[in-house]
């Protein structure tokens, strides 16, 4: 009776493992128009390649220009030679358009001792909507109306933002330091600040950086547009990445960027000061 016993034991131990599958492993697909998998923070990126003076302006090469009197170091007039495509807001839309540009003399409030100088630059347009911003023309630049999609215009340090266009999902955040002066402030101190820009390529969260600043002076990162301006269904944005309260960099990102697996990248800025 023993050795029958052992016998079915064994039998039953053989027809187990016999059924039993190979052992698969489970691989984890994220849907690019999924959830973001995980909180995102300063410990879950790659900061390998961050630092505080992103981007450098001088390594972005795409011309860009706005509308308005500058400085005469400001704007070099041979520009108005190019192929310009601007950013223009009308009512509630906006509208990406080929248009002429003008670059002329013009008065220096702030240099010339009067009128008759004229040591700054004028930049005007044709169309005579509200300029956001002008860019030379580059591929898949064609006049159209602009997708956009409204965001807040200032990220501070542990704030995150997630939205959908054009049926992909994206997430604003930022890291960093900010204090306030005082409780009843509405002024935050911010310092080490980075802004990143995540969505899904090819199913895998990518995060990018977008700016870092070591610290301000009465300034903030402001995020003037966001929308498809290069006709490739992605998100492309408009930052003000100055640092200091007399100083505007208008600087523009784009989703076109010919790299594999990135999501996107500052191609050109344009410096001026306001006084």
């Amino acid at each position: 009776m023993k050795i029958i016993r052992l016998k079915l034991l064994f039998l039953i131990l053989v027809f187990s493992f016999g059924c039993k599958k190979p052992k698969t492993e489970e691989k984890s697909i994220i849907k690019p128009n999924g959830k973001f998998s995980k909180e995102i923070t300063a410990e879950t990126i790659n900061t390998e390649k961050d630092n505080y003076t992103y981007p450098v302006d001088s390594l972005l090469k795409v011309d860009v220009l706005w509308t308005e009197v500058f400085h005469s170091d400001e704007v070099n007039p041979d520009l108005e030679k190019k192929t310009w495509f601007g950013l223009f807001k009308k009512g509630n839309g906006y509208s990406l358009s080929e248009t002429d540009i003008s670059i002329k003399h013009a008065y220096d409030v702030i240099v010339d001792e009067d009128e008759s100088e004229q040591t700054g630059w004028e930049v005007s347009t044709a169309i005579k909507d509200t300029c956001v911003i002008l860019v030379e023309k580059l591929p898949g630049f064609v006049n159209k109306n602009v997708e956009f999609v409204k965001v807040p215009e200032r990220i501070y340090p542990e704030e995150n933002v997630d939205f959908k266009f054009l049926g992909n999902q994206y997430k604003l955040f930022a890291t960093g330091k900010k204090r306030k002066e005082s409780p009843e402030s509405d002024w935050w101190f911010v310092s080490d600040y980075k802004l990143y820009l995540t969505t899904f390529v090819n199913g895998k969260e990518t995060t990018e950086l977008l700016t870092a600043k070591k610290s301000f002076d009465e300034q903030m990162i402001k995020i003037i547009f966001a929308g498809d301006l290069d006709g490739d269904g992605k998100l492309d944005l408009i930052i003000d990445t100055a640092s200091h309260y007399n100083v505007s960099s208008l600087t523009l990102y784009l989703s076109k960027t010919g790299e594999t697996n990135s999501i996107i990248k500052p191609v050109g800025v344009f410096s001026f000061v306001g006084c």
